[in-house]
Protein backbone atom coordinates (compact mmCIF):
# COMPACT_ATOMS: atom_id res chain seq x y z
CA UNK A 1 0.00 0.00 0.00
CA UNK A 2 2.93 2.32 0.63
CA UNK A 3 4.18 1.53 -2.82
CA UNK A 4 0.81 2.39 -4.27
CA UNK A 5 0.70 5.74 -2.42
CA UNK A 6 4.24 6.52 -3.53
CA UNK A 7 3.41 5.74 -7.15
CA UNK A 8 0.29 7.88 -6.93
CA UNK A 9 2.33 10.73 -5.44
CA UNK A 10 4.93 10.31 -8.16
CA UNK A 11 2.18 10.32 -10.80
CA UNK A 12 0.63 13.46 -9.24
CA UNK A 13 4.04 15.14 -9.12
CA UNK A 14 4.78 14.36 -12.78
CA UNK A 15 1.33 15.52 -13.85
CA UNK A 16 1.76 18.69 -11.80
CA UNK A 17 5.20 19.23 -13.33
CA UNK A 18 3.77 18.73 -16.80
CA UNK A 19 0.94 21.11 -16.01
CA UNK A 20 3.45 23.71 -14.66
CA UNK A 21 5.60 23.33 -17.76
CA UNK A 22 2.54 23.75 -19.95
CA UNK A 23 1.52 26.89 -18.07
CA UNK A 24 5.06 28.25 -18.29
CA UNK A 25 5.13 27.64 -22.06
CA UNK A 26 1.75 29.36 -22.40
CA UNK A 27 2.95 32.30 -20.28
CA UNK A 28 6.12 32.56 -22.40
CA UNK A 29 4.09 32.52 -25.63
CA UNK A 30 1.69 35.11 -24.24
CA UNK A 31 4.57 37.30 -23.11
CA UNK A 32 6.24 37.04 -26.53
CA UNK A 33 2.94 37.80 -28.24
CA UNK A 34 2.39 40.82 -26.00
CA UNK A 35 5.93 42.05 -26.62
CA UNK A 36 5.38 41.78 -30.39
CA UNK A 37 2.05 43.60 -30.12
CA UNK A 38 3.56 46.39 -28.00
CA UNK A 39 6.45 46.77 -30.47
CA UNK A 40 3.98 46.99 -33.36
CA UNK A 41 1.94 49.62 -31.50
CA UNK A 42 5.10 51.59 -30.69
CA UNK A 43 6.21 51.46 -34.34
CA UNK A 44 2.78 52.59 -35.54
CA UNK A 45 2.67 55.39 -32.97
CA UNK A 46 6.16 56.54 -33.94
CA UNK A 47 5.18 56.60 -37.62
CA UNK A 48 2.01 58.59 -36.85
CA UNK A 49 3.99 60.98 -34.64
CA UNK A 50 6.54 61.62 -37.39
CA UNK A 51 3.77 62.17 -39.96
CA UNK A 52 1.93 64.63 -37.70
CA UNK A 53 5.18 66.38 -36.81
CA UNK A 54 6.02 66.85 -40.49
CA UNK A 55 2.51 68.11 -41.28
CA UNK A 56 2.49 70.55 -38.36
CA UNK A 57 5.95 71.86 -39.19
CA UNK A 58 4.85 72.34 -42.80
CA UNK A 59 1.73 74.21 -41.70
CA UNK A 60 3.55 76.34 -39.13
CA UNK A 61 6.26 77.29 -41.60
CA UNK A 62 4.16 80.16 -42.92
CA UNK A 63 7.14 82.33 -43.80
CA UNK A 64 7.86 80.38 -46.95
CA UNK A 65 4.19 80.43 -47.91
CA UNK A 66 4.02 84.18 -47.21
CA UNK A 67 6.98 84.74 -49.52
CA UNK A 68 5.23 82.76 -52.26
CA UNK A 69 1.86 84.54 -51.93
CA UNK A 70 2.23 87.80 -49.95
CA UNK A 71 -0.93 89.41 -51.32
CA UNK A 72 -3.11 86.46 -50.35
CA UNK A 73 -1.68 86.34 -46.83
CA UNK A 74 -2.01 90.11 -46.41
CA UNK A 75 -5.61 90.12 -47.57
CA UNK A 76 -6.33 87.15 -45.31
CA UNK A 77 -4.79 88.88 -42.29
CA UNK A 78 -6.68 92.10 -43.03
CA UNK A 79 -9.93 90.17 -43.46
CA UNK A 80 -9.44 88.31 -40.19
CA UNK A 81 -8.62 91.55 -38.39
CA UNK A 82 -11.61 93.31 -39.89
CA UNK A 83 -13.93 90.44 -38.98
CA UNK A 84 -12.63 90.28 -35.41
CA UNK A 85 -12.82 94.06 -35.01
CA UNK A 86 -16.30 94.23 -36.47
CA UNK A 87 -17.49 91.41 -34.20
CA UNK A 88 -16.03 93.04 -31.08
CA UNK A 89 -17.38 96.45 -32.10
CA UNK A 90 -20.86 95.13 -32.82
CA UNK A 91 -21.01 93.14 -29.60
CA UNK A 92 -19.80 96.21 -27.73
CA UNK A 93 -22.48 98.36 -29.36
CA UNK A 94 -25.22 95.85 -28.52
CA UNK A 95 -23.90 95.29 -25.02
CA UNK A 96 -23.62 99.02 -24.25
CA UNK A 97 -27.38 99.25 -24.47
CA UNK A 98 -27.47 96.98 -21.39
CA UNK A 99 -25.83 98.41 -18.29
CA UNK A 100 -23.23 96.17 -16.66
CA UNK A 101 -23.33 93.63 -19.47
CA UNK A 102 -20.64 90.96 -19.35
CA UNK A 103 -20.14 91.26 -23.09
CA UNK A 104 -19.60 95.01 -22.79
CA UNK A 105 -17.13 94.50 -19.97
CA UNK A 106 -15.30 91.85 -21.97
CA UNK A 107 -15.23 94.02 -25.10
CA UNK A 108 -13.95 96.98 -23.08
CA UNK A 109 -11.22 94.82 -21.58
CA UNK A 110 -10.17 93.44 -24.97
CA UNK A 111 -10.15 96.89 -26.58
CA UNK A 112 -8.18 98.41 -23.69
CA UNK A 113 -5.65 95.56 -23.68
CA UNK A 114 -5.16 95.72 -27.43
CA UNK A 115 -4.84 99.49 -27.24
CA UNK A 116 -2.15 99.25 -24.56
CA UNK A 117 -0.35 96.55 -26.55
CA UNK A 118 -0.44 98.67 -29.69
CA UNK A 119 0.77 101.76 -27.86
CA UNK A 120 3.63 99.93 -26.16
CA UNK A 121 4.83 97.59 -28.93
CA UNK A 122 3.49 98.52 -32.34
CA UNK A 123 3.35 102.32 -32.20
CA UNK A 124 7.01 102.90 -31.19
CA UNK A 125 8.22 100.67 -34.04
CA UNK A 126 5.81 102.23 -36.50
CA UNK A 127 6.77 105.72 -35.33
CA UNK A 128 10.48 104.94 -35.78
CA UNK A 129 9.92 103.64 -39.32
CA UNK A 130 7.71 106.56 -40.34
CA UNK A 131 10.17 109.04 -38.85
CA UNK A 132 12.99 107.31 -40.74
CA UNK A 133 11.09 107.21 -44.05
CA UNK A 134 9.08 110.45 -44.01
CA UNK A 135 10.76 112.59 -41.38
CA UNK A 136 7.86 113.38 -39.05
CA UNK A 137 6.76 112.11 -35.65
CA UNK A 138 3.76 109.89 -36.26
CA UNK A 139 3.04 109.39 -32.54
CA UNK A 140 2.97 113.12 -31.93
CA UNK A 141 0.72 113.55 -34.96
CA UNK A 142 -1.72 110.98 -33.57
CA UNK A 143 -1.71 112.68 -30.16
CA UNK A 144 -2.36 116.04 -31.81
CA UNK A 145 -5.26 114.62 -33.79
CA UNK A 146 -6.67 112.97 -30.67
CA UNK A 147 -6.43 116.08 -28.55
CA UNK A 148 -7.82 118.35 -31.29
CA UNK A 149 -10.74 116.03 -31.87
CA UNK A 150 -11.74 116.11 -28.22
CA UNK A 151 -11.59 119.90 -27.92
CA UNK A 152 -13.35 120.44 -31.23
CA UNK A 153 -16.16 118.14 -30.25
CA UNK A 154 -16.62 119.97 -26.94
CA UNK A 155 -16.62 123.38 -28.66
CA UNK A 156 -19.15 122.14 -31.19
CA UNK A 157 -21.47 120.93 -28.45
CA UNK A 158 -21.17 124.24 -26.62
CA UNK A 159 -21.91 126.17 -29.82
CA UNK A 160 -24.99 124.02 -30.51
CA UNK A 161 -26.28 124.58 -27.01
CA UNK A 162 -25.85 128.32 -27.38
CA UNK A 163 -27.67 128.33 -30.71
CA UNK A 164 -30.63 126.36 -29.32
CA UNK A 165 -31.11 128.61 -26.31
CA UNK A 166 -33.19 131.72 -26.94
CA UNK A 167 -31.19 134.87 -26.56
CA UNK A 168 -32.19 136.77 -23.46
CA UNK A 169 -32.92 140.44 -23.40
CA UNK A 170 -33.49 140.74 -27.11
CA UNK A 171 -36.87 140.80 -28.69
CA UNK A 172 -37.87 141.24 -32.24
CA UNK A 173 -39.25 144.66 -32.91
CA UNK A 174 -41.95 144.83 -35.43
CA UNK A 175 -41.60 147.70 -37.45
Amino acid sequence: MIEQTTSQDAHKTTSQDAHKKGLQRQIRRTRDSMRDTVEQIQDAAEEKYQAVKKTVSDVLDYREEFQKEPVVWTVGALSAGFAAGYAVGYSHKVANSKKGSQVANFADTVVNDLSRLGQRLVLPELNAKITELFGFNFGGFLQQIGSNGKHTRTKRLQNRRRQRQPKRGRSKKSG
